[in-house]
């Protein structure tokens, strides 16, 4: 029926019907040809086609790459930190007709599903951690944990998801500066650690090449040596050592505390080089 009364309103109106009946396809494209209200026809081979516009509704899909952009947004990171995310998502369609028929607008429809699936991952993960699982250090592996779940939800639109990256991350503008400081407090400890590990080796080795050298120093005078080192080498200011005159037992060691001296400015010599 729906045929016939195609065929008698292109008749009677030859003219318009042969005028507006042609349908070009372009390359990586799909037209859905719908002939009143049921899927007639798809063209996918380019070219010029007739096809009788009375009762036609023509649905155009394009098969090629598209990305969309998911501008920043706040989220709430694994830790209930407030962050700002941002994200690309890349997709192209394989189902024309799921694409076109199962949703009411299959653009709009994988861009809500982005914004979902952007921010239900980012909720799982902190922003930063000290075992390196995180949003920071880890951006691949998010990218693609959000692929496989942005996949699960498109699969009934036709789309297939060809990756989902981070193009923005950072801290929330509440909390940044706070952040900031913190992370400057990490970083001074970690500079302060290995100063500490460079003295602790740097004493070890003047207390062996003094033994080694034959002075035999008490107890007590190497305990004031590495502290007076560590002192030297780990602060800021300029630090001045001091030495005692005598020995534990009273006696008189002029000559062994001028070659410690010696020994002393040497390495405070060098250190300060470096």
């Amino acid at each position: 029926m729906e045929q016939l009364l195609s065929l008698i309103l292109g008749v009677m109106f030859f003219p318009l019907t042969f005028l507006g009946s042609w349908v070009v396809v372009a390359p990586q494209e799909v037209k859905l040809i719908l002939f009143w209200g049921t899927l007639n026809r798809v063209l996918t081979q380019p070219g010029l086609s007739f096809i009788n516009l009375w009762g036609r509704r023509v649905i155009t899909i394009s098969t090629k790459r598209q990305a969309i952009e998911l501008h920043k947004t706040t989220v709430a990171d694994a830790n209930g930190n407030p962050i700002i995310i941002a994200a690309i998502c890349t997709y192209e369609v394989t189902d024309a007709v799921k694409a076109a028929l199962s949703v009411e607008d299959y653009q709009a429809y994988i861009r809500s599903q982005a914004i979902a699936v952007l921010k239900q991952v980012a909720s799982k993960h902190p922003y930063e951690s000290p075992d390196g699982h995180c949003l920071k250090a880890e951006a691949q592996l998010v990218g693609q944990e959000m692929v496989t779940a942005m996949q699960a939800k498109v699969d009934s639109a036709g789309v297939r998801v060809i990756a989902f990256e981070l193009s923005d991350l950072s801290y929330a503008p509440e909390i940044a500066q706070s952040m900031l400081v913190r992370q400057q407090a990490q970083a001074l400890i970690g500079a302060r650690r290995i100063v500490v590990e460079g003295a602790v080796e740097i004493a070890n080795d003047a207390m062996q090449q003094l033994t080694q050298r034959g002075f035999r120093i008490s107890e007590d005078h190497q305990a004031k040596i590495v502290g007076n080192l560590l002192a030297i080498i780990c602060g800021e200011a300029k630090v001045q050592p001091t030495y005692s005159i005598q020995d534990h037992d009273g006696s008189d060691n002029a000559a062994l505390l001028k070659s410690i001296h010696d020994e002393l400015t040497v390495i405070n010599a060098n250190t300060k080089k470096q």
